[in-house]
């Protein structure tokens, strides 16, 4: 997503326009790659890592006050200087701000700063008003040209090729001019387009893959909203931001997830390991009795004793422990009978509980997967934390989010979906007599309720609620989803059942293809 030459312009103008003869009251610098103007109210932030951009921001950002050598530098020169420039070099990502005003011994002075914003050959230069270098973020000597402390700044840009006020038409030779751009430029004609450079404003939208991007010139097939070019940049970054960190979180909740999950499987499978030895039980019995029976036939010594099963008409072959006598051997085969009949029964409460957890933990890993936004990410986090999946610091702990429930309107009639767990419990409790409650049938999913409103719900609704209930499930990708559907008074909550989980009676069910 690099922003071009046009975008730029836009950027440039409004700076231009808003800042002119604004002082320039202090000069930060955040990280090495940021570079902050203070004015009296607003910042000129340069962003020299890929993507690099400028900026005007409205509020000043967290940063500490201890300026590197750049920082220290342009305040030794610049500080106390009144903006009276902002200018683009042609139409490609470069330009320079225009500082003047009287030195510490009372001599006027004039300053350019140059900015060239291109990714991985970003740099800022500081010259005389004659363009003689006076040093520069980046410093770099090559057979182009020399950035260097005395040199002479030189444009880092093609002769050849024209700006796009120049020539509109040949848009393969044009300078700034990203490609998303030219497809834009051929969708809406060039005579829109012309008009779209004009516009002092930026067009923000996102892509097929739902990524925040911006514009110059009209993206026609997209949703989109027209900022000025500092909010648009703002809100793009911040859009970037937070959907960066929402996919790290999701990634490292359902990596937690799969984990304690595995483990729980794992543990289920040896629980029903120990649960089919009870089919061992009857003929460990069958033995012991045998062996009461002939135990006069048997002495020390003896590693087995073959005796007739008169139930069943065969011998059976006893083993025994030669080691120990008869009566050991028999007291043997009893107690073992009795600690398998034990550790069963102890797997199987062990197995209710742990299937219990499972339910719980593969409900909150369908909450992960169908998210959509970074607050409800938290919420599940947090939740998690409180469970104790998540194991940190009391002090480090986040002040915890607050979302909203997700809301459809259908046929005059509102449909909410619980985003996460949390807001399940809370969705339910909220739900009226007058209400539907829907979840898909045996399937992890959110919880939604069709607000009735005194009025009686039409088929056509639930219908619309259950496609919804089923997109916002595990079975999304899925066709010809269960969804149950009842009142409110038939749908309960174990008493110490973990958050989100509930039970029904009296449903119906619904087949559906799951739609947003």
């Amino acid at each position: 997503m690099p922003l071009d030459g046009i975008v730029f312009n836009k950027i440039i103008r409004e700076i231009g326009k808003e800042m002119n003869n604004h002082k320039l009251k202090n000069i930060y610098q955040p990280v090495n790659s940021q570079i902050l103007l203070q004015f009296k109210s607003e910042f000129i932030l340069f962003s020299l890592s890929n993507p690099a951009y400028i900026s005007l921001l409205e509020n000043k950002p967290d940063i500490p006050d201890n300026p590197l050598n750049f920082a220290q530098l342009l305040r030794k020169n610049i500080k106390g200087m009144f903006l009276k420039e902002a200018q683009q070099i042609k139409t490609d990502r470069a330009g320079f701000l225009l500082f003047h005003g009287i030195d510490y011994i009372g001599q006027e002075k004039t300053y350019k700063l140059y900015f060239e914003l291109m990714g991985r050959n970003s740099n800022l230069i500081l010259t005389n008003k004659k363009d003689e270098i006076i040093d520069s973020w980046k410093k770099m000597n090559d057979d182009r040209r020399t950035i260097l402390p005395g040199a002479f700044y030189k444009p880092f840009y093609d002769d050849e090729k024209k700006t796009i006020f120049e020539d509109f038409d040949d848009m393969k030779n044009v300078m700034g001019l990203a490609a998303k751009s030219k497809r834009f430029i051929n969708e809406i004609g060039i005579e829109k387009a012309k008009e779209d450079m004009k516009n002092e404003k930026i067009f923000l939208f996102h892509d097929e893959d739902e990524n925040p991007d911006i514009s110059a010139i009209t993206p026609n097939n997209y949703n989109f909203e027209e900022l000025p070019p500092s909010k648009a940049i703002d809100k793009l970054f911040s859009e970037r931001a937070n959907k960066s960190r929402y996919l790290e979180l999701k990634k490292i909740l359902e990596k937690k997830l799969r984990k304690t999950i595995e483990k729980k499987e794992s543990l289920k499978a040896k629980l029903l390991a120990d649960i089919e030895k009870q089919k061992d039980i009857p003929n460990l019995i069958k033995k012991g009795e045998l062996l009461k029976t002939y135990l006069y036939q048997a002495k020390k010594g003896d590693e087995f004793i073959e005796v007739y099963d008169w139930e069943n008409d065969k011998n059976v072959k006893i083993e025994l422990d030669s080691l120990k006598n008869p009566s050991t051997n028999l007291e043997k085969y009893f107690n073992k009978v009795d600690k398998l009949k034990k550790r069963v029964l102890h797997s199987k409460k062990r197995l209710r509980k742990i299937q219990k957890e499972l339910d719980y933990y593969y409900q909150l890993y369908s909450t992960v997967d169908i998210s959509d936004d970074l607050d409800t990410l938290e919420e599940i986090r947090e939740e998690m934390i409180d469970e104790g999946l998540i194991q940190i610091n009391k002090k480090k702990r986040r002040k915890k989010p607050k979302s909203t429930f997700k809301k459809f309107e259908y046929k005059g009639f509102e449909i909410l979906v619980g985003r996460n767990n949390k807001q399940n419990d809370e969705l339910t409790k909220s739900a009226s007599k007058d209400d539907i409650w829907l979840h898909t049938h045996e399937i992890p999913g959110s919880h939604v309720l069709i607000k009735g409103a005194g009025k009686e719900i039409p088929e056509e609704v639930i219908k619309r609620a259950a496609e919804i209930e089923a997109y916002n499930s595990r079975a999304k990708m899925s066709n010809n989803v269960p969804v149950d559907y009842t009142t409110p008074k038939y749908v309960w909550k174990p008493k110490g059942a973990k958050p989100g989980m509930w039970l029904y009676e009296n449903f119906s069910t619904i087949f559906v293809t799951p739609k947003q």
